[in-house]
């Protein structure tokens, strides 16, 4: 397949996935306050929080060795993407193990100490819940792996089809078991069935439809860890900046005003991230290309794809955005059903907010495809870390709002971080980037 073909079947594939993104989302928020009302889904939300802190478990090998895959495939080096590959899987099986002990004592210390207070759940409930969740990412490591393959084998579609189909499948478990009235923990033992259910499937396919990837004896690559530290350690920033953005807020306000304050947050910021969803179709389908231009010496190709796609984020968040700040009373109501769900000065600054973030994403794929995203990985956990931190110190005199003017100019901070960095590392410069007229190379 070309460069175009497989980017409009990544296109396609990762459209698939935000479908069923924003899907579960519309479809499942409703049900969560149908069902189970605010208080307790609120504090769903809160249990939820503190296993995705564990995501950073990899220290980042899995993703920075999913790049270097590609690369090596992309310069025609397939032993040793093998090499990079079967060492993925080591760390992989260790990290998983070192998350689950961490959730066992998240698990011991909700069900002893019962922090954070959840007064709808018990506290044995919570902390199977915990553990849980925290038994999920465990096995999201390895899942990921697979994913890394697919990218490396140039069937990155095939592999996004296959791990949204997955989340397809636990979003109707999830709403079947909310219909019939159950509760957190019977999500759990659905979610991880099919977790187990999809790590199974990916084993046997990407053995069938890339056996060059699993042929020969060619060992793990022993020193991989040590080769890949830096750029990984870069993206264990990722994880821990998303959890800090995504789940920094629900805890923050969740412990200044409440389950049912998290519960409206969250319904506005699932509607105001619809910009950033239909974003991540683009980025997570450029990435790959990046990677293969990258490690085939391709530089004018890598600021083609950087600039084009820059270009249509900028004029998608643009036109969503508006979209959504007029009609964003009429969304919520046929959403929800409940015109005292919407809140607008709320709305506005959270599209705001993910426009923003929106908008310098579309540049960090540079850095992130090619494993040159460490500056932009401290500036990101730093911007997060102090704006939660911020926010949580003064949350008590500033309300809410104040507490979304620091994640906004958290977030535009991050842009004049980021742009910079991603001109260079693309041989760019911001004149040709806003003309996009093509340097030589």
């Amino acid at each position: 397949m070309s460069v175009r073909q497989r980017i409009v079947a990544a296109l396609a594939a990762n459209a698939f996935g935000q479908v069923v993104t924003v899907g579960t989302q519309l479809l499942l928020t409703p049900l969560f306050f149908a069902k189970w009302g605010a208080a307790l889904y609120g504090e769903w939300l809160l249990l939820s929080a503190l296993p995705a802190y564990l995501t950073m478990a990899d220290l980042g090998i899995g993703s920075a060795a999913g790049n270097d895959m590609t690369m090596r495939a992309g310069a025609g080096d397939r032993q040793g993407a093998q090499a990079t590959y079967r060492g993925a899987f080591r760390v992989a099986a260790a990290v998983g193990l070192l998350t689950l002990l961490l959730g066992l004592a998240l698990a011991f210390g909700k069900f002893s100490l019962n922090t954070p207070r959840t007064p709808h759940i018990q506290p044995m409930e919570a902390a199977l819940v915990v553990l849980a969740l925290a038994a999920n990412v465990a096995l999201s490591f390895s899942a990921g792996v697979f994913g890394a393959g697919y990218r490396c084998a140039g069937l990155n579609a095939t592999g996004i089809v296959i791990g949204n189909t997955g989340r397809l499948l636990e979003a109707t478990a999830f709403a079947a078991l909310l219909w019939l009235g159950h509760g957190p923990l019977a999500l759990c033992a659905a979610m991880l069935v099919l977790k187990f259910g999809l790590i199974g499937f990916q084993m046997l396919h990407l053995r069938r439809v890339c056996p060059w990837l699993h042929a020969g004896n060619v060992p793990a690559e022993p020193g991989l860890v040590r080769r890949l530290l830096k750029p990984s350690l870069a993206f264990m920033a990722m994880p821990l900046a998303g959890a800090l953005s995504l789940q920094g807020p629900i805890v923050v306000l969740g412990s200044a005003f409440g389950g049912e304050a998290v519960a409206l947050f969250s319904a506005m910021r699932t509607l105001s991230r619809i910009p950033m969803q239909l974003m991540n179709v683009l980025n997570a389908s450029v990435w790959p290309e990046m990677s293969r231009a990258f490690g085939a010496g391709d530089m004018a190709l890598l600021r083609q794809l950087h600039r084009r796609s820059a270009r249509i984020t900028a004029a998608l968040v643009l036109a969503s955005c508006l979209g959504l700040g007029l009609l964003g009373h009429t969304v919520t109501r046929l959403w929800l059903g409940a015109a005292q769900t919407y809140d607008a000065s709320l709305l506005l600054f959270l599209l705001a907010i993910a426009g923003v973030s929106a908008i310098w994403n579309a540049s960090s794929i540079v850095l992130a495809a090619t494993n040159q995203h460490g500056r932009m990985g401290l500036a990101l956990v730093s911007s997060a870390a102090a704006a939660i931190g911020l926010g949580s110190a003064l949350i008590g005199h500033i309300g809410q709002q104040g507490f979304l003017v620091i994640l906004l100019t958290a977030e535009v901070a991050m842009l004049f971080v980021v742009l910079p960095q991603a001109l260079r590392a693309s041989g760019d410069s911001l004149a040709r980037f806003l003309k996009g007229r093509t340097a030589p190379s």
